[in-house]
């Protein structure tokens, strides 16, 4: 019904001409909800004392749309918050809000309409303590006149425990116009009897222009009456969107339509809520089909095309797979070598063919087996390596570079030797194959001194290698020297023993030859004969000496040898122990010929073995006899021996004995001396020409006959008054 104050109300502003479309929206859908509201509202609900019903649950999982955010630069007036005064309704205490209106996603949206005023700052909301009363489908009654009322307080609004809302994707804004929001059940508060407020609320000042589709609010139920004043629950501030249109933009044909209409506050859930009724649009439905129209073209395109899709699909699966699996051929086949050379007995295998590492090695093989190829025999071998189903051609050549080694023996010889043959002059000769040794050049030693032979050493394979051979090789130019050569006196009829006490030596032949020429004697006829002793080394050099042979009858009292070694092995066992050294044994020999034999001035000297056997049986002769007893002796005892004789001498001669004890000549005389009670034993020649007794020496002899005595002497190792070697 029309304001008698708003003539223009419920009618089109024939000067809207165009506004913004999310404000339009908003004010469509807050009418279609006031109406809905008074539809479901019961009669019992018009006394104004009865208690307004809970209203309907919002659900959680709806969002606010954006144009229904709560203000808050409405919700202060100079700073300070807005804290009316109200009556409580007996459901829900008012509480404070605690919570910024962007922590609200879980609440049902509610469409925030709009209001406009001319002044040119943005005032805070007011609303009325108690929020107006209406009927809902009653017959229509004549509203009592009163004058309006300026609203006085603030508003408080209402507060809920904060929930935390729940973590999601970041969803694209909507434009208000696209969103349904749910109806909530308008909650119905008693009216209060106040008066009239004559003034109206201040809107921001809007340069957007309605459009003129805009409904206009009306009540269709109630009859237009001058005198009764009819009360409008409108949002204070209702602002568009500053980007539409300069702020400074006035809109002079709107005035009639803003102040022509009486707000009243009632609040739901901190959303103001229009109490009046618009023309209703079926834009939402028909927007809302049209979109789900889009969405089954687009499903039914999408539908059309999967097939296509899933058949390409496979296709680019497939190519992807033949292009890898000839990449991968590809790759793998350039890991093969086709050629590989080795030396003769080294080793070979289907590595060395393959460079690296292919995807798949189970699909490699080879139709040779390594282990049965001969690496010693150069050759050639072909074959072939199989990869992913294809053989490759490949060989294997064996080839033998390495020539033989092998070392040389050095040769020491003369220059009158042979040259050994040259296998003897090479030895540790290595090679996997067969070798032969030959002389590069046959040397010629004839010369002597220190040669290099080339020995050449070669294999199958056509390698050589030269060794070098040293040979030493001394040209001799001296000849041997025989030693122990002496006139030999003999019976005729007697063996003559022509080597007994003879040696030949050389400097560099050990084994000399010894040749005794006796071609001159005639052992059937006494007489003094000549014999020649000649020396001849493998260099052939000769050396000769020359003795005489003296034979002579034998006398009636001869004795023979072997009479007298019986007897001398009859005093060896009493004198002799085992263990005894020879220089222990020469010992006793020499003592036991001093104290047994009794020294006389004549006897038989016919024979040494007549002057032995007399000392030895007889116990008696001079020194002839105590030098002939004493060799009986030393030869029983396996002791070598020979006689020196005085030479020269003035009234008569001498004889002694010289034996060899460990290597050494030494000087031994058992003859008993005028006033001295001793012997000699193991003299050197030094010390037997040193020794003087009664004014005179007596030991003169011509050396060079002899071999040389020992220069080191042993006396102080001998006891003579016990006959004993000292430890």
């Amino acid at each position: 019904m029309p304001d008698s104050r708003n003539p223009n109300q419920g009618q089109r502003h024939p000067s809207v001409r165009s506004a913004d479309s999310a404000v339009v929206r908003a004010v469509e859908h807050q009418a279609a909800l006031e109406r809905q509201a008074q539809q479901r509202s019961e009669p019992a609900r018009l006394t104004r004392n009865q208690p307004a019903p809970q209203r309907m649950p919002r659900p959680e999982n709806v969002r606010r749309p954006m144009y229904q955010q709560r203000p808050t630069g409405a919700m202060q007036r100079q700073g300070q918050p807005l804290q009316p005064q109200r009556q409580q309704v007996p459901q829900r205490a008012p509480q404070p809000m605690q919570r910024p209106v962007q922590q609200a996603p879980q609440r049902a949206p509610q469409p925030v309409p709009l209001q406009f005023q001319r002044t040119a700052q943005p005032v805070p909301m007011q609303r009325t303590a108690q929020p107006a009363q209406r009927p809902a489908q009653r017959p229509v009654q004549q509203m009592p006149q009163r004058a309006p009322q300026p609203m006085q307080r603030p508003v408080q609004m209402p507060q809920h425990p904060v929930q935390q809302a729940p973590q999601r994707a970041p969803q694209p804004v909507q434009h208000p116009a696209q969103v349904q929001p749910p109806v909530p059940q308008r909650l119905q508060i008693p009216q209060q009897n106040r008066p009239a407020s004559t003034a109206m609320p201040v809107f921001h000042t809007s340069t957007q222009q309605l459009n003129t589709r805009m409904p206009v609010p009306h009540r269709p139920a109630q009859i237009a009456n001058a005198n009764t004043p009819v009360v409008r629950s409108v949002p204070e501030t209702i602002s568009a969107p500053r980007h539409l249109a300069p702020r400074e933009v006035e809109h002079e044909e709107d005035k009639s339509l803003i102040n022509a209409v009486q707000y009243e506050d009632e609040q739901e859930d901190g959303i103001e809520v229009v109490d009046s009724e618009y023309e209703e649009f079926d834009d939402e439905e028909e927007e809302a089909e049209e979109r789900r129209g889009r969405r089954r073209e687009r499903k039914e395109r999408k539908n059309r095309y999967l097939p296509y899709l899933i058949i390409l699909f496979f296709e680019i699966i497939i190519a992807a797979a033949a292009v890898w699996a000839i990449n991968v051929f590809n790759e793998d086949t350039d890991l093969i070598v086709t050629e590989h050379t080795i030396e003769a007995g080294e080793t070979a295998n289907l590595q060395m063919y393959i460079t690296g590492e292919p995807k798949f090695p189970e699909y490699v093989s080879c139709n040779l087996d390594f282990s049965q190829v001969n690496y010693v025999l150069p050759q050639m071998i072909r074959f072939n390596v199989r990869m992913y189903g294809v053989n490759f051609p490949c060989s294997l050549k064996i080839v033998d570079t390495t020539p033989p080694t092998a070392e040389a023996v050095p040769q020491t010889m003369f220059s009158v030797d042979q040259v050994p043959p040259v296998e003897e002059c090479v030895k540790n000769i290595k090679d996997l194959n067969e070798t032969t040794v030959r002389w590069a050049e046959v040397p010629d030693i004839s010369g002597g001194g220190n040669i290099i032979a080339k020995a050449v050493v070669s294999d199958s394979s056509g390698n050589e290698t030269i060794v070098d051979v040293p040979f030493q090789v001394t040209k001799d130019s001296e000849a041997p020297v025989i030693e122990g050569t002496k006139n030999i006196e003999a019976f005729v009829g007697d063996p003559i023993k022509y080597r007994t006490d003879v040696t030949v030596k050389d400097d560099i032949d050990t084994k000399p030859q010894l040749e005794i020429d006796t071609s001159q004697v005639d052992l059937s006829k006494a007489g003094t004969y000549k014999v020649i002793y000649r020396a001849t080394d493998f260099s052939g050099n000769v050396s000769e000496v020359e003795i005489t042979l003296k034979l002579t009858k034998k006398p009636k009292n001869y004795v023979e040898p072997e009479k007298v070694y019986k007897e001398a092995n009859k005093v060896l066992k009493k004198i002799i122990k085992s263990g005894m050294s020879d220089m222990e044994k020469a010992l006793q020999i020499t003592w036991w010929v001093r104290y047994n034999v009794n020294y006389v001035a004549k006897a038989d000297n016919s024979s040494w073995t007549r002057a032995a056997y007399d000392g030895l049986v007889k116990r008696n002769g001079n020194c002839y006899n105590f030098a002939m007893t004493a060799k009986a002796l030393f030869d029983a005892a396996g002791i070598e021996n020979m006689i020196i004789t005085r030479d020269p001498y003035i009234y008569h001669g001498h004889y002694w004995n010289y034996i060899k004890i460990d290597g050494e000549w030494y000087h031994c005389d058992s003859t008993p001396r005028l006033k001295y009670n001793s012997y000699f034993f193991m003299y050197t020649t030094k010390e037997l020409k040193n020794f003087w007794h009664n004014g005179w020496n007596g030991y003169n002899f011509k050396e060079n006959k002899y071999p040389k005595s020992a220069t080191k002497s042993v006396q102080s190792k001998i006891n003579y008054g016990a006959h004993k070697i000292k430890k």
